[in-house]
């Protein structure tokens, strides 16, 4: 296979007039650049699980409960970011910025009492190779920040059965975070969404659960049991809705 000489190739200037251009000059070589759009980077010096996600380290998670939460899309509207965790509980579409440049965006997230991890959407009727995909950005970008220095709070976001290997990549007996968000309005969403959040416990433990979006009594029945700490904040949608209803 040929493979390209790179010290060798000769670059055409923007201020050479191609009638003029003098193919026997050199000018320093252009090294390729190769964009990374798996991410790869996010995760150097991480240890993986067998599967390839990247293990959160306990040090790198908060352990103070969160004074109040925003998500991403409403940042414009925080007041004191010191008295305020980030959470990425809103639409894929808000928070594409942030994972395509991380870098841009450390300087505004370490500013915040701490951050919720990335909840890239792993929809349980996806492709399970996309649901997978979605799972290891979720994980990359939250150890990365972690390996950065902000005070993270793992978001716990499962799909199908084929995502649940990913809990080995969660510390354990941490604070965690689980947005409740479209898992509600049904019966057999509640019911599948109990039995995950019993598989979390079991697995991981946690010393309390963040809670952003709608609560269930019935979902939520075996953290009660197992006497962990539930923390309930309303989201963004709940609160304008009160709101508009107390008018």
């Amino acid at each position: 296979m040929k493979k390209l000489n790179i010290s060798n190739a000769f670059v055409y200037s923007k201020n050479d007039k191609k009638s003029n251009y003098n193919a026997d000059k050199k000018v320093k070589p252009i090294p390729p650049y190769i964009r990374d759009v798996f991410l790869a980077r996010l995760v150097e010096g991480a240890r993986l699980t067998s599967f390839g996600y990247p293990i959160i380290d306990r040090w790198m998670v908060s352990d103070k409960i969160p004074t109040e939460i925003t998500q991403w899309n409403c940042r414009s509207k925080v007041k004191e970011p010191s008295k305020t965790t980030m959470s990425f509980f809103c639409e894929d579409m808000y928070f594409q910025c942030v994972i395509s440049n991380p870098d841009k965006y450390l300087e505004l997230l370490s500013s915040y009492e701490s951050v919720i991890g990335l909840d890239a959407s792993p929809y349980d009727n996806m492709p399970k190779v996309v649901q997978c995909s979605q799972i290891f950005i979720n994980l990359a970008f939250t150890y990365y920040l972690g390996r950065k220095g902000i005070k993270i709070i793992p978001n716990v976001r499962l799909g199908s059965e084929v995502t649940y290997s990913s809990l080995k990549a969660y510390p354990k007996n941490t604070l965690i975070a689980i947005g409740t968000n479209g898992f509600m309005k049904s019966k057999s969403n509640q019911d599948i969404f109990a039995k995950q959040v019993k598989l979390i416990v079991n697995e991981l433990s946690p010393c309390g659960i963040i809670i952003y979006g709608s609560f269930k009594e019935d979902v939520f029945k075996y953290v009660k049991e197992n006497n962990i700490p539930l923390y309930i904040y309303e989201s963004y949608i709940q609160r304008r809705r009160k709101k508009a209803y107390e008018r």
